[in-house]
């Protein structure tokens, strides 16, 4: 999946959880940024090729955007589950 659609899908799950976790959504706001970054410095490349093929700053900050928007996935997703299954 090339930079430019992790870069959508991250802004779109910071529009869905900017009211019930505004953390989370920031924190996908910066990785939506690192990702439009990398997309704009390495057209076409999916994050994997941009980490691995390029030795630069920017793709340092890649991974660790990459390792916190799994991090902010996962904290949605169990907290959404929590909710769900308290009601």
């Amino acid at each position: 999946m090339p930079l430019v659609f992790g870069t959508l899908f991250f802004a779109v799950f910071a529009t869905v959880e900017w009211r019930r976790l505004p953390v989370i959504a920031r924190v996908y706001l910066g990785v939506a940024t690192a990702f439009a970054l990398g997309a704009l410095a390495y057209p076409g490349m999916t994050i994997a090729e941009a980490v691995e093929q390029t030795r630069d700053g920017l793709s340092v900050i890649l991974e660790a955007a990459r390792l916190a928007g799994f991090a902010a996935v996962m904290i949605s997703v169990a907290t959404a589950l929590r909710n769900w299954a308290l009601r």
